[in-house]
Parts: C-alpha cells; sequence; structure tokens
C-alpha cells in the first residue's frame, strides 16, 4: 500500500547557503502568460476572488483567479473592471453545457484569455469534453484545470491539452471532500505524482497548488514537490480586498468564509443540492489589507529559499532536500512555549 505525505509529515533539511542576503532570492516567477513576482493565486472562491482582489493582486506582483459563481453578465463586467485599471486575472468557467460555452464566449469577446476549467473532480470526461471544445473553437488561451491529485489524471490532462494543472483533492481549509466522499491524496504526495506526470510529457505544463497552504513553510514545501505556484484561500480570507461586508460583533470584527460546495453557496447560486455538501461555511477575523500578507508570505518564500541555496523559484526543487518526520518531530517544530493540548 502506497504511503501518502501532506506538508505536516514532511520537514525540509537545512543545506549549505551562499545567498549572503535573503534579498538575492528571487521570487519571481512566469506562469502562462503572467510574470509573477511571487508564485501565488487567489482561489476562484465567491469570498476570496472578484475585482477588486484582482486588481490589488495584479498591481503587488501577485495574480487573481475570478470567481464563476455569478451571471455571465456580472462576470463579464469584473473582468472588464480589472482590465480598466491596467490589470489581468484568471476567469474561471465550469463544464455545464452550454453555460460554459456561453460564459466562456463572452469572457474571450471583452479579452480574457486565461481560463480555469473549475471543478470538484478535474479528472472526467466533461472535463475533457471541456478542454479539447475549447481548443477546437478559440485560439491564443492558456488553460487551467482541475482538480486532480494523481499521476493518471495529470497525463490524462495533458493529453487533453491542459497547460496548467490544478492539483488538490480535499485540502482546503473549507473542503470536507475527504470526509464525505473518502476521496482525496495527501498534498505533499499529489504534487509529487502530478510533477512525475509533467516531467515525463516533456512539454512546457505547470502545477498549481491549490489547497491546505496554511503558512509561507507549507508555499516552499509546495515549490519543493514540483509546483510552480500555489493557490490561496483561507489565507486571504477576512482581507479588505475580499467580496462582503465587514461585520461587527461583541468579539470584534469579522467576514465571512465558504466553501463553494457548502451548503450556504449553494443555496445563494442556486446551485443544484442534490449531491453532499463537500464544503463548510464560516467566518474569519477582519484582517485589513491583503498586502500586508502578502508580502509576510513573500518573505517567507525567500527566507525558505536562503535555507537551501536556492536563487530562484525553479532552484527549490532542484536544491531542496526533505525527509518524513513524526507527529512528535512537527510538534517540536511550532512555537510551543505555552504547551501542548
Amino acid at each position: 500500500m502506497k504511503k501518502a505525505l501532506s506538508y505536516d509529515d514532511i520537514t525540509l533539511v537545512p543545506q549549505f547557503s551562499s545567498i549572503r542576503s535573503r534579498d538575492e532570492a528571487d521570487t519571481s516567477i512566469k506562469l502562462g502568460k503572467f510574470n509573477l513576482k511571487v508564485p501565488i493565486i487567489s482561489a476562484n472562491m465567491d469570498t476570496i476572488t472578484e475585482d477588486v482582489m484582482a486588481v490589488s493582486l495584479y498591481k503587488l506582483g501577485a495574480v487573481g483567479a475570478l470567481h464563476r459563481f455569478m451571471s455571465i453578465e456580472q462576470n463579464v463586467k469584473q473582468y472588464s473592471n480589472v482590465v480598466e485599471n491596467g490589470c489581468d486575472c484568471w476567469v474561471s468557467i465550469g463544464v455545464k453545457h452550454p453555460e460554459w460555452i456561453e460564459r466562456f464566449a463572452a469572457l474571450y469577446d471583452v479579452g480574457a484569455r486565461n481560463f480555469v476549467v473549475d471543478v470538484a473532480h478535474g479528472h472526467s470526461v466533461l472535463v475533457k469534453e471541456t478542454v479539447e471544445k475549447i481548443h477546437k473553437n478559440w485560439s491564443n488561451i492558456t488553460v487551467m484545470a482541475g482538480n486532480i491529485s494523481t499521476y493518471e489524471a495529470a497525463k490524462d490532462l495533458i493529453s487533453w491539452g491542459v497547460h496548467i494543472l490544478k492539483v488538490g483533492i480535499g485540502p482546503g481549509s473549507c473542503c470536507k471532500t475527504r470526509v464525505v466522499t473518502g476521496h482525496g491524496v495527501p498534498m505533499f504526495t499529489s504534487i509529487i505524482d502530478c510533477f512525475l506526470a509533467v516531467d515525463e510529457s516533456k512539454k512546457d505544463v505547470a502545477i498549481v497548488a491549490d489547497g491546505g497552504i496554511r503558512s509561507s513553510g507549507d508555499i516552499v514545501k509546495a515549490l519543493t514537490a514540483g509546483a510552480n505556484a500555489v493557490m490561496i484561500g483561507s489565507l486571504f480570507a477576512g482581507t479588505k480586498e475580499t467580496p462582503g461586508h465587514v461585520e461587527t460583533s461583541s468579539s470584534g470584527k469579522y467576514k465571512k468564509f465558504r466553501g463553494m460546495a457548502s451548503t450556504e453557496a449553494r443555496l445563494e447560486h442556486k446551485m443544484s443540492t442534490c449531491s453532499a455538501e463537500e464544503g463548510v461555511s464560516s467566518v474569519v477575523p477582519y484582517k485589513g489589507k491583503v498586502e500586508v500578507i502578502l508580502n509576510e508570505l513573500k518573505m517567507g518564500i525567500k527566507s525558505g529559499m536562503s535555507y537551501c541555496n536556492a536563487r530562484t523559484i525553479n532552484e527549490i526543487y532542484s536544491h531542496a532536500q526533505w525527509c518524513e518526520q513524526t507527529h512528535s518531530g512537527f510538534i517540536e517544530g511550532t512555537p510551543h512555549i505555552f504547551g501542548v493540548k
């Protein structure tokens, strides 16, 4: 039986470093048509990314992915708002026919060229048919698709013409797919297995690790496993730029955060409620500007790069070494001055 590892199951082993200053570590990377200063994409969730977040992240050197849980007219308006600010972003479509075609065409007509085929289980005939139809009918586009978690899935999506693989089934903070369905693969192993398929293909295909990121250390681990960038939801939840109002209670300010497979989200967006609920709804403390969090993550990545002697993001994969750790080892590596319960 194969063992599958999460980020917490491994630790990166410090290497000799010739880096004199962490400023020497360059966190920039090219992802599709985007030249990013930091390898981070905001999640295409209705409590994370709309036009305001997309504009802010683009100006900060990251990139947003607009969610698709709005009318096509609203979607076009939101993307147009991003472009009017001299920015760009990813846009999302589903696989429901003919709705996805209408949404794709409308967004394409106003200039969108970077599309996410966004479904819970990306290794499916519906994704195959959608991606193949996109390539048949439109040109000059970049397709990210998922979510997937296996070598076989990555191999198939690459053969269908996907340029960027969105990897991660069940690791999100608002996701309960593994609880409800019993399916999913821990993230570190998911990325490794998908990277093996990319490496064997000899094609220019990238990996975005989606879900399970709780710290800059997890980002470095994802990049070590073979990801080119990460998609973040919960770390950005509650920031000023996320959709929704800031609420106030006796315990302070907060904003809503929820998974798109939660009952609350499905009812609000009039999605089918015939399938099991695979997400949850919650609230998170108000965090202020996303710039502060993004800068903290960027500096953490730079520090991680210095420990493995990597001057570029691409060097992390080849320079970093890792080992499995016990649960006690994980606890030892976290702040424990107040004791562990």
